[in-house]
């Protein structure tokens, strides 16, 4: 979405882990007039950060986790490009921390890394499904819920995790989960992802999920 008149453009924080190269991006993204790429001393002022790095590993994190402001939550979206991307705890963690969007470096271009960044600014992440697939999953965790002895509770999920898919179930969106639960609302978001890609939810019916 383009920025309307007037619209100021995004102050962009760009960093790297391991040894990848952040220079000759930060160089690129300054060519683009929708962003304001901050120096290093700015990046307490960022309200999307660029993350460069070969994985999301422990290292990565611990730039994430710097860049974080308090209270939780408070600090710059993350837009992370890299080749792999961690376990399904460090991408929690990650998400705990601003990320909203995965981009693999090998096949990504600068005009997808300015879109997911002017995505980050007006509140967008690439963490949500279809709403489509979010009501698909909601009927098949009510289904669950009422056809299976071990309800929500026999899904690999933590107690946290596990209370997010009810009230989901129950009909509340993301934002409300979020203060329902006191959490922010993109780990709200991850896990609702992950329920319809690790778990199998949402792309089919309780049905098959159980002969499968």
């Amino acid at each position: 979405m383009r920025p309307g008149r007037g619209t100021p453009p995004v102050a962009v924080a760009v960093t790297t882990s391991g040894q990848t190269a952040a220079d000759p991006v930060a160089v690129a993204l300054r060519t683009q007039p929708r962003l304001r790429v901050l120096g290093r001393e700015q990046v307490a002022q960022a309200e999307a950060m660029l993350v460069v790095a070969h994985e999301l590993d422990e290292q990565t994190l611990k730039v994430m986790h710097d860049a974080d402001r308090p209270p939780r939550g408070n600090g710059p979206q993350v837009v992370l490009v890299a080749e792999r991307f961690g376990t399904e705890q460090q991408i929690l963690r990650a998400v705990d921390h601003g990320l909203v969007c995965v981009l693999p470096h090998s096949r990504t271009g600068l005009d997808r890394i300015v879109l997911a960044l002017l995505r980050a600014r007006d509140g967008r992440t690439d963490l949500d499904p279809p709403e489509s697939v979010v009501h698909s999953l909601r009927a098949d965790l009510r289904a669950l819920r009422h056809q299976s002895s071990s309800g929500l509770s026999g899904l690999a999920l933590d107690a946290l995790e596990a209370e997010m898919l009810r009230l989901l179930a129950d009909g509340l969106g993301a934002a409300d989960i979020a203060l329902a639960l006191n959490c922010p609302e993109r780990k709200v978001k991850h896990v609702i992802h992950r329920s319809c890609t690790t778990l199998s939810l949402g792309h089919r019916t309780w049905a098959a999920a159980r002969a499968a």
